[in-house]
C-alpha cells in the first residue's frame, strides 16, 4: 500500500473512531432519556388509572350515601316492599348506569342476604354472610366501606352503606361501577392497554371461562380488559405474573414491542387479589430510536470515507508530489545534469531544506572532483 493511501485511512480510522465515539455517548444517552421517557409514561398511565377508581369510588360513595338518607327508601325497606323500591329507584339507577357507568345498585337485609338488584329485580335471596366481607363490614361498623371487591357477579368498584331508622339498621344499599367502561375510558385518555387479572387461589372465585379454580398462587384469570387477545397472549407467554411490588418490563409480540407495567391489584381491606396490568405499544419510539442508531452509523462511516478522500487528497498535495519533485531533483543533480529551480514557495519548509542539502552535496563532489583534475593536472 503506497504512503498516502497508507496514511489516509490511519487518519480515517482514527477519526472514525472519534466519530463512534461521540455517536455511542450520544446513543448511550438517548437510550437512557428513551428509557426514563418510557418509565414515566406508563407510571402516568398507570396513576390515570387509579385516579379514575379512586374517583369512581368516590361516586359510588356519594350515590350510596344519598340512597341510604332517603326517607322513602328507609320506609320501604323497613316495610320490606322489594316492588316498591324497586319502581322507585329504576329511574335512578337508569340515570346512573347511563352517566355513571353503575352496573349495580343492590339492597340488603339485616341478616346480610339480598334483598333487591334493582337491575335484576327477579335475582334475590343469596345469603351473603359468607362471600361479601365488605357488606358484613358495614353491617357490623354501620360505616361506610368502599373500593374493590369480588362477589358472585365478579369483581365490581363498590361502595356499600347502612341504611338507618334512627339509630336502627334496616339494611344496606351496595352501589357498584362497571370495570370495563372504566378501564375503556382510561385507553381512551391514555392510549394505553389496561386489564385487571385476579387470582384464583386468592379469591377462591372459578374463572369467567368456566375453568376450575387453581389451586397454583401464580395461576391468573383475566377479569376484565380492553384487548382481551393482546393481554391472553401475553400471559401465554409468561409476560404477566403476580407481584407485591409495581413491576416495569418490556414485551415483544409479533413484531411489535410493548411495554409492561404491573402492580397489585387490592380489594377495599388491602388484600392482594390479583394485578392490574398497563400495556402501551412503543414500537414508533423503538423505531424512531433505531433510526437515530441507524443514522449515527451511517454518519460515521460517511465521516470516515470523508476524511480518507480529505486526508489523501491532502497528503499528495503536501508530500507525495514534493517528494516526487525532491526525487526528480536528486536524481538529476546526482547525474550532472542541469534542473531548473522548482519555485522557492513550493513544497513544505523541511523539503525545501532537504533540497538545499543535496544541492550543497552535489556542489561538494563537484569542488572535489574539480580538486582531484587540478592534483593529476600538476
Amino acid at each position: 500500500m503506497t504512503l498516502d493511501r497508507s496514511l489516509s485511512l490511519v487518519i480515517a480510522i482514527f477519526f472514525g473512531l472519534i466519530l463512534a465515539a461521540g455517536g455511542f455517548v450520544v446513543v448511550s444517552g438517548g437510550q437512557k432519556q428513551l428509557a426514563t421517557s418510557k418509565m414515566g409514561e406508563m407510571q402516568a398511565t398507570a396513576l390515570l388509572l387509579t385516579s379514575s377508581m379512586a374517583q369512581a369510588a368516590s361516586l359510588s360513595a356519594t350515590h350510596a350515601d344519598r340512597i341510604a338518607h332517603d326517607p322513602q327508601v328507609i320506609a320501604l325497606m323497613k316495610a320490606g316492599d322489594r316492588d316498591a323500591l324497586a319502581t322507585l329507584l329504576r329511574p335512578t339507577y337508569d340515570a346512573l348506569a347511563s352517566e355513571a357507568g353503575v352496573n349495580m345498585l343492590h339492597f340488603h337485609t339485616v341478616d346480610i342476604k339480598s334483598f333487591l338488584r334493582v337491575q335484576d329485580p327477579k335475582n334475590f335471596g343469596q345469603d351473603l354472610s359468607s362471600i361479601r366481607p365488605m357488606i358484613l363490614a358495614t353491617n357490623r361498623s354501620r360505616i361506610l366501606q368502599k373500593g374493590l371487591e369480588v362477589g358472585l357477579a365478579g369483581l365490581s368498584l363498590r361502595a356499600v352503606a347502612p341504611i338507618l331508622d334512627g339509630d336502627t339498621l334496616v339494611g344496606t344499599i351496595e352501589v357498584g361501577v362497571d370495570l370495563k367502561s372504566l378501564l375503556e375510558l382510561a385507553k381512551s385518555a391514555s392510549g394505553a392497554d389496561y386489564a385487571l387479572f385476579l387470582s384464583p387461589a386468592m379469591t377462591g372465585i372459578t374463572p369467567k371461562n368456566g375453568a376450575a379454580a387453581d389451586a397454583d398462587m401464580s395461576a391468573l384469570a383475566i377479569e376484565a380488559a380492553t384487548d382481551t387477545a393482546l393481554f391472553q397472549s401475553l400471559y401465554d407467554r409468561r409476560e404477566i405474573g403476580l407481584s407485591r411490588e409495581p413491576v416495569q418490563g418490556m414485551a415483544k409480540l409479533d413484531d411489535r414491542r410493548y411495554g409492561t407495567f404491573a402492580q397489585p391489584l387490592l380489594d377495599y381491606s388491602g388484600r392482594m387479589i390479583g394485578t392490574i396490568l398497563i400495556v402501551r405499544d412503543f414500537s414508533s419510539l423503538d423505531s424512531g430510536f433505531l433510526r437515530a442508531v441507524s443514522t449515527a452509523t451511517i454518519v460515521t462511516l460517511v465521516g470516515m470515507i470523508l476524511a480518507f478522500s480529505v486526508v489523501m487528497v491532502c497528503v499528495r498535495a503536501m508530500v507525495i508530489r514534493p517528494l516526487a519533485e525532491l526525487a526528480t531533483y536528486a536524481e538529476v543533480q546526482a547525474t550532472g545534469s542541469t534542473c531548473e529551480e522548482t519555485p522557492h514557495n513550493d513544497g513544505l519548509a523541511d523539503y525545501k531544506r532537504l533540497r538545499r542539502a543535496i544541492r550543497e552535496l552535489v556542489s561538494q563532489a563537484e569542488r572535489a572532483e574539480r580538486a582531484d583534475a587540478d592534483g593529476d593536472a600538476a
